[in-house]
């Protein structure tokens, strides 16, 4: 638990300096160089605590809607040892990386796309097409700059991201985020940390190698450092799902053996809910795994067309209040590991 470090000691500095022969100093220095066995005792039943408090929020979670039932058969499929995450960018915004739609506000300032016209776009669900078309406008060179500035950054790795590498030790880990976020978690836990880090349109032989005891970094829209394996722009999706399918062809067989978890993921009708949808269409949603999401319910949403919406692709969510992801996303993730 060494990531809630920096958390601990803020709150136990939040009363302000401590004034000694007009000398200003932390109280966390001062416990930690005056008493280490103090200061490790504190900072230990201070994570007890803390874990005590979200679980409790946890157990509120749990009792909204259909949310307990549902998160029961999400724990066994987990202690199963059958689920694999599927991560997005709401994981990593704790961390100082952007929001995909806030990127693209962002790129159209510095750009002669209007906001009206991507604001249609985005609300439309048009994503990659809103993307191309600050692509066309920006030119490839100051487009990828952009990119890669963003999401190509050392950031202290912030929030609930840091338990993924606790809970899914053994386990494959998919994404759709450009940064190198989890990366550097999974390499900084000595019990974890990926076998290969696979992008893009690389995924045919991902398969093979899960099949192989391999574990996997999945990368499914590529890397920001990685324009030739990248999914972003109209162009490349339609390469990637429908001329080449490899996107396509990897969801399909991916989620024969597998449960899905999904985490920071907005779960609008982009072309990975689309292909999902089109699976289980063809298939059968009772011949799949069932897959799971932790997801923030906004005001004035309806709850059941969402639902509805989400069950096309055998995704059903557990519930938490909008605006509260990470502690709820933590919280929840305390009460999966504290269920084993």
């Amino acid at each position: 638990m060494e990531f809630l470090r920096s958390q601990f000691e803020e709150e136990l500095n939040a009363e302000g300096d401590i004034t000694i022969a007009n000398q200003a100093f932390l109280p966390s220095n001062i416990l930690q160089e005056m008493a280490p066995e103090a200061y490790d005792l504190t900072f230990n039943e201070w994570i007890q605590s803390r874990k005590t408090q979200l679980i409790e929020k946890a157990d509120e979670i749990l009792e909204q809607f259909d949310n307990k039932l549902r998160f029961e058969q999400l724990a066994l499929a987990y202690r199963g040892g059958a689920m694999i995450p599927f991560i997005g960018a709401g994981m990593s915004r704790a961390s100082g990386f952007p929001l995909w739609t806030s990127f693209l506000f962002q790129l159209c300032e510095e750009s002669h796309v209007t906001t009206d016209t991507l604001e249609e776009l985005i609300e439309e669900g048009k994503y990659e097409e809103a993307a191309q078309e600050l692509y066309n406008d920006l030119g490839e060179a100051l487009f990828n700059e952009n990119i890669q500035v963003a999401f190509d950054r050392t950031r202290e790795s912030v929030g609930p991201i840091n338990y993924l590498s606790q809970l899914f030790q053994r386990s494959s880990v998919l994404t759709t985020n450009f940064d190198c976020l989890l990366e550097r978690i999974y390499e900084n836990d000595t019990n974890a940390g990926f076998d290969r880090v696979i992008s893009g349109k690389s995924l045919n032989e991902v398969l093979r190698q899960i099949t192989g005891g391999s574990r996997l970094l999945i990368k499914l829209h590529g890397d920001c450092r990685q324009v030739a394996e990248r999914v972003l722009l109209k162009a490349e999706y339609d390469a990637a799902y429908t001329d080449e399918k490899s996107v396509e062809n990897f969801f399909s067989r991916v989620i024969f053996g597998n449960a899905l978890l999904f985490l920071g993921c907005s779960l609008s009708s982009d072309r990975t809910i689309t292909t999902m949808k089109n699976i289980v269409s063809e298939i059968g949603s009772d011949a799949l795994p069932r897959h799971y999401a932790f997801l923030g319910l906004r005001d004035g949403e309806d709850r059941i067309v969402r639902k509805k919406h989400l069950s096309e692709a055998n995704i059903f969510p557990i519930w938490y209040e909008a605006g509260d992801d990470d502690e709820a996303i933590e919280a929840l993730f305390l009460k999966l590991m504290d269920d084993e």
